[in-house]
């Protein structure tokens, strides 16, 4: 589907028409910033998915940010186009912390981390989990309680991501959709079986004013209710779509001192981290999940 097609598709392009000069302001309703550099702290953003067809200098740009960035591998024919940690360690000026899963590079003095994750959905749910700190890829084929007992027998954390959104299969055009009122019962039970719950989604913004693509805020209100039943402080993370630009303006606070697998994990069990939450631009978004 080309630009035109989509925007006459959502009604953005008649919106935009009709603001006319101020159309483009509408649009691009966000303006996006790395989020704050805080003494001793270092955000996380461990649920990103960057594209790996932009520069060297590009990506290690990003990569340098002062941040830890989750690389977020998916299972799906698509995910080809996504930055793998495996990608990463390939770039120059890379240090391995931990073997197979966190690395630091360095960058025109610049520094920054990078841990190995994995996004997944397994195929008889319709949750999507984040595996952190699993060196070895989850089988989707596992149904999630399977995989978050998998994941935990790696020594790794379980998160749920965006709870309340989930794919929309079968569409070519809108790639996801809130839940429903029945599906909400498999997001209950298995809220209770992860270690956090992404509260703050980037992504889940109203991008088509409720035209077409659904106000995704809703969810993210969803989200902090879900997490304060089930006693949980709830993580941010940007789930950037390919654009670089997505990466890191929004996350958790961690301790940059000593930064290992163990101390995240441990800090993120022991609840030792403080939310930073921005949402992408109208803009950034539709360039993200539909043209790059």
């Amino acid at each position: 589907m080309n630009r035109r097609k989509f925007l006459i598709e959502t009604g953005a392009l008649t919106t935009s028409t009709a603001l006319a000069g101020s159309g483009y302001l509408v649009i691009e309703d966000q303006n996006m910033k790395p989020a704050p550099k805080l003494k001793d702290r270092i955000l996380a953003d461990f649920h990103a998915h960057p594209a790996n067809y932009h520069s060297q200098e590009e990506t290690l740009g990003m990569l340098t940010r002062r941040c830890l960035i989750g690389l977020s591998w998916l299972d799906y024919p698509g995910a080809k186009t996504i930055l793998t940690y495996e990608q990463a360690l390939g770039l120059p000026k890379v240090t391995e912390i931990d073997s197979g899963l966190l690395a630091r590079i360095d960058n025109k003095h610049k520094t920054g981390y990078f841990i190995k994750t994995q996004e997944l959905q397994p195929e008889q749910n319709i949750v999507h989990l984040l595996a952190l700190g699993c060196k070895k890829y989850i089988s989707k084929e596992l149904d999630a309680k399977e995989a978050i007992k998998t994941i935990h027998q790696q020594g790794g954390l379980a998160i749920l991501n965006h709870p309340y959104v989930t794919v929309n299969r079968g569409s070519r055009i809108i790639p996801y959709r809130l839940i429903n009122s029945e599906e909400e019962k498999e997001v209950e039970e298995i809220s209770s079986l992860v270690d956090e719950i992404e509260v703050f989604n980037a992504q889940n913004i109203n991008p088509t004013f409720g035209i077409v693509v659904p106000n995704m805020k809703k969810a993210n209100e969803l989200a902090q209710e879900l997490t304060e039943r089930q006693g949980k402080i709830g993580i941010a993370a940007s789930d950037a779509h390919r654009r670089l630009e997505q990466i890191g303006i929004t996350g958790i606070y961690l301790p940059e001192q000593d930064l290992c697998w163990e101390s995240i994990r441990n800090n993120i069990l022991t609840k030792n981290f403080e939310r930073y939450e921005q949402y992408v631009s109208r803009w950034s978004f539709i360039n993200g999940m539909f043209f790059s």
